[in-house]
């Protein structure tokens, strides 16, 4: 089968098609026939090595890619109401050697959930971890309510589009950073107003937000809070490890100082929260903007786009 693979860590240019050999369905385990994978900010940085120290990481060589969609065509045994024939999606662990920009992959059954007659693969491919992401950090750490001001920064990438989305399904009033070139795309999801970050620094303003959400991750908390409510809520998306470390330490600190919080989100990504973004999608609540599909040829060039910034919504990966 074919299956996107890199012998060592830099630059996407190392990224190539390999022909492998399928993989066996174990125990506890489904082969999946895969249709769709969804291109995440996660890929390009394991690629380049930014996790390379993280505990139980496993190095190249290895493939990539977490969200899937696709078709069962074997079960590896144990209890499971799983079935051949039966159309999933899910999200591989990105720890694992084995990626999902492949033919096929096996996956433990706890890592799939069924898809829905009118959920097309694309789609669904698209929710699990950008969608999941925004839906944990709004609804579950910050609480928001109908009324509240909310700020998105990066609001036209794969978390942010759909965090505008949520936050305004919510009844909060939603306030979007992106560049000039996305202001009318966020605004169609919904935003209030839109805040051009290349001419104006949002934590410079004279506004008070009740949640700033640093998809971009591209502020911190200590810039951050003087826009804050005094009950208000910073969260980040841990995208590099210094904002993983300095948010933890902001965390500690504002609950020490204040009555603001700064939380990191880490992702509780599995089938409960599938399930949620499932029920979203079918109420038209969520609607993922693809801007592009593309095939297993195209990745490497579309993850060194991804590495400037400047995405809208998702870009999708059709495996044939």
């Amino acid at each position: 089968m074919r299956a996107l693979r890199f012998e060592r860590y830099g630059s996407t240019d190392l990224l190539r098609i390999d022909d492998v050999a399928e993989p066996l369905a174990r125990p506890g385990q489904a082969k999946v026939r895969v249709h769709a994978v969804s291109l995440n900010p996660i890929d390009w940085k394991i690629a380049s090595g930014d996790f390379r120290l993280i505990p139980l990481f496993k190095g190249p060589p290895r493939g990539l890619g977490c969200d899937f969609a696709g078709e069962i065509v074997a079960i590896g045994g144990g209890a499971t109401e799983r079935h051949v024939g039966e159309r999933v999606f899910g999200s591989l662990l990105p720890l694992a050697r084995d990626g999902a920009l492949a033919e096929y992959l096996t996956v433990a059954y706890d890592r799939v959930l069924a898809l829905p007659q009118g959920i097309d693969d694309t789609v669904a491919a698209a929710l699990p971890i950008a969608a999941g992401t925004a839906l944990q950090a709004l609804v579950d750490e910050a609480g928001v309510v109908a009324g509240q001001r909310v700020l998105i920064n990066g609001a036209a990438g794969g978390v942010g589009h759909f965090a505008v989305q949520i936050a305004t399904h919510l009844g909060t009033r939603v306030t979007a950073v992106c560049s000039g070139a996305n202001a009318d795309f966020v605004r169609g999801l919904g935003a209030e107003e839109v805040i051009d970050y290349a001419r104006d620094d949002f934590t410079q303003r004279d506004d008070r937000f009740d949640v700033v959400f640093d998809v971009a991750g591209t502020s911190s908390f200590e810039a951050a809070k003087r826009v804050l409510t005094p009950f208000g809520c910073y969260l980040n998306t841990l995208g590099t490890m210094t904002a993983a470390a300095t948010t933890v330490v902001s965390a500690v600190i504002a609950r020490l100082t204040s009555r603001q919080r700064a939380i990191p989100i880490a992702l509780r990504n599995g089938a409960p929260m599938w399930q949620r973004l499932l029920q979203l999608t079918d109420s038209k609540v969520l609607r993922p903007h693809i801007e592009r599909t593309i095939g297993l040829d195209d990745v490497a060039a579309a993850l060194r786009g991804m590495e400037t910034g400047h995405g809208r919504g998702k870009i999708v990966v059709r495996i044939a």
